[in-house]
């Protein structure tokens, strides 16, 4: 969306705001007009933030602001801060307002991993954007690891048992019993199914974790994968942050090429930093993480559609639905969830918001 400047004005008329954004511009030393410049808002997503494009000759800038969100605007500061120091592929953050509700970004562009995929020209092309972001995710995982309490968003975070069965539950109340309309009899029998699943997860080793890294948020600049909505990074296992890339429900890929992919990841965790993993073991929970991550999905898809009426994530639903039904063919020990599954199928067939 295109705006000119007294546009942006206008869909931000309070005029401290945009004394406060020229405050910031002088601030960080970057030489942009808001009389002159071009404008643009940029939409989309699941966030409730806003972000500006500023852009004056060759030099832009990316205005993140929110009146509303302001945990989310300090834990962002907080973990890109961190990440930036440790030579990770984040925007830089060139300058912020007292209150943290306003932050200046490093412009990334536009070319995000998903837009790249949607326009490569086969299969060889598609696995070297994958390369490179898991290339990358490495770095981000293996580099932290010891220095993770040093950010203080992070110190007192894990993505453990409690976290897990937040998920699930979210799954089952947003996509199960509000999307699909299911009745579920037996509770006990699901929850103690989901036990099972968070418990497993929970005795896995600690890691930095994204927490949402997909698609939309990796982008490309100067040929480097670059990485947005960290702002609820905690420490969790491994396999979350890989499986949410390799089983998207934003970009479905061929399953040959997603097992090449993950044996390309170990690879580079194995010789890179010197880690001895037990393959088979690391690949059961990567599926394992793929049922959390995907029912998360669901839940988020669903609650975005009906209670955000953002109805364009409905579409990603059956995506999100066959990594779940696909990865719970590999698992024995929840078959109340499997049976659920296919209901839901079922009933989201052709549904339209």
């Amino acid at each position: 969306m295109q705006l000119s400047a007294e546009g942006f004005r206008s869909m931000r008329a309070e005029q401290p705001f945009m004394k406060k954004v020229q405050q910031l511009l002088r601030k960080a030393g970057l030489q942009l007009s808001l009389q002159n410049g071009e404008v643009i808002a940029l939409t989309g997503g699941g966030s409730d933030r806003n972000f500006y494009r500023i852009k004056d000759g060759d030099t832009s800038v990316v205005v993140m602001a929110s009146v509303t969100q302001r945990f989310d605007i300090e834990s962002y500061i907080s973990v890109g801060t961190f990440l930036f120091k440790h030579g990770i592929g984040v925007p830089q953050i060139y300058a912020q307002d007292d209150e943290k509700q306003v932050v200046l970004l490093e412009d990334l562009g536009d070319d995000s991993l998903l837009q790249l995929l949607k326009k490569a020209a086969g299969a060889q092309e598609i696995k070297r954007y994958y390369e490179q972001v898991l290339a990358s995710l490495a770095e981000m995982q293996m580099e932290t690891k010891k220095t993770l309490n040093d950010c203080d968003y992070l110190r007192g975070r894990s993505f453990g048992y409690e976290a897990l069965r937040w998920e699930t539950d979210y799954f089952t109340e947003c996509f199960l019993k509000r999307f699909c309309g299911l009745v579920i009899d037996n509770d006990e029998e699901l929850d103690r199914e989901f036990h099972v699943l968070a418990a497993r997860l929970d005795s896995e080793p600690r890691y930095f974790m994204h927490r949402d890294f997909q698609s939309q948020n990796i982008y490309f600049k100067d040929d480097r994968p670059r990485f947005i909505d960290f702002q609820t990074a905690t420490k969790g296992l491994l396999q979350y942050d890989a499986v949410s890339l390799l089983k998207d429900a934003y970009f479905k890929l061929d399953e040959n090429i997603r097992d090449e992919l993950l044996s390309f990841y170990l690879e580079t965790i194995e010789s890179g930093w010197s880690m001895d993993i037990d393959r088979e073991s690391f690949i059961r929970t990567f599926h394992r993480a793929g049922l959390q991550r995907n029912m998360q999905a669901l839940g988020a898809f669903a609650y975005l559609a009906m209670d955000k009426e953002k109805t364009a994530f409905a579409a990603h639903i059956p995506n999100a639905l066959f990594y779940l039904r696909d990865a719970l063919k590999q698992f024995s020990e929840f078959p109340l969830l499997r049976e659920l599954s296919e209901q839901a199928e079922s009933k989201t067939q052709g549904t339209k918001l």
